[in-house]
């Protein structure tokens, strides 16, 4: 993937996540605070994840 469309997908994961989340604060599923939390969760762990796995890849080169 080139640069422009790895940030494509990553604004469009974002959207989805707002969006899914919306509908679940509007359904009375969660609370506003607690999706702030897990998108914050995400936003840390999803590139933490992906680079470990990009690093153990390489090593096995």
């Amino acid at each position: 993937m080139n640069e422009v469309t790895v940030e494509q997908a990553v604004a469009a994961v974002r959207q989805i996540a707002l969006v899914a989340g919306g509908w679940a604060i509007g359904r009375g599923y969660l609370q506003q605070d607690t999706l702030t939390a897990l998108i914050t969760i995400a936003g840390l762990a999803v590139p933490f994840i992906w680079g470990q796995s990009k690093t153990r890849k390489l090593a096995k080169k």
